[in-house]
């Protein structure tokens, strides 16, 4: 593609605190339909990025102008884009209201946008009616294209929240292994509630331990390392006695496609069950 037959009009980057990177590479944009048309009848190129895109217009004319062509012949003044994610687990690990059936849309005429140093970051809005099988939609208007176009192209960003949920660690203890004042924690830092006796779904008994009110951000890596211990007994004279026995040092964290939820109406909280066998 020659640099001097097409004028940058735009691009889109995605960020989601999720993954390590920070860069959100598993949303993809689709043009529908009529911006589809408009892409093929004017020459329209999309240059497709790990975490969004950049889109270039076909012309010896300068964006604005060219813009305006686009609506006079078309009746178009803006591009759309559906989103599309190729994890399915993206609502999962996502901070969206749990079981949401309908789609996230962004507009650049979005008065909530914010502007961050010359670049809007869009305001996520949720959509309740799902017309298809799409994640979200995308719509950039013309006449937001032109009040930067004799500066530079426009920058777009759309960030996304990684979901924070109690975790729980159920430890079934097969073996008879002996746990004396067991405890939860990351050396120096949290300590998790329990444990609490409690029956798992298989019929078999296990220790509970949760993070309680604290909701911890899923992640792409592991970002937290807890560890089981087999503490010894506090003294009156020591009763943060932080010795013991570590039976299993970093323990797992959660799997993305496994959640829950506490509570049923109102204020639900999101849950992340981990089962450990001794």
């Amino acid at each position: 593609m020659s640099q001097g037959d097409y004028i940058k009009a735009f691009d889109v980057m995605v960020y989601h605190t999720f993954f390590d990177t920070g860069k959100c590479n598993s949303l993809h944009f689709i043009p529908d339909p009529a911006t589809e048309t408009v892409f093929r009848k004017f020459g329209v190129r999309m240059n497709r990025i790990s975490n969004g895109f950049e889109l270039f217009l076909k012309s010896n004319s300068s964006l604005t102008a060219t813009l305006h062509y686009i609506s006079k012949t078309t009746s178009l003044d803006y591009f759309e884009f559906n989103i599309e994610s190729d994890n399915p687990f993206f609502a999962l690990f996502t901070a969206m209201p749990i079981n949401f059936a309908g789609q996230l849309t962004y507009t650049s005429q979005d008065p909530k946008n914010q502007d961050s140093n010359g670049t809007v970051v869009l305001n996520e809005t949720l959509q309740q009616e799902q017309s298809n099988s799409f994640l979200g939609s995308l719509r950039i208007s013309f006449e937001n294209l032109t009040k930067t176009a004799d500066t530079s192209p426009s920058h777009f960003e759309i960030k996304f929240t990684a979901r924070a949920t109690q975790w729980q660690y159920y430890v079934i203890n097969k073996n008879a292994v002996p746990l004396n004042h067991p405890v939860i924690n990351e050396k120096g830092k949290m300590q998790f509630d329990g444990p609490q006796q409690v029956v798992v779904p298989t019929g078999e008994k296990a220790l509970l331990f949760t993070s309680g009110e604290t909701d911890l951000p899923l992640s792409e890596k592991p970002k937290y390392k807890f560890d089981l211990i087999s503490q010894k007994e506090p003294t009156e004279s020591d009763q943060k006695n932080s010795g013991g026995k570590v039976l299993l040092k970093g323990l797992p964290v959660p799997d993305v496609s496994r959640i829950g939820i506490i509570g049923s109406t109102g204020t639900v909280q999101v849950t992340s069950p981990m089962y450990i066998y001794l």
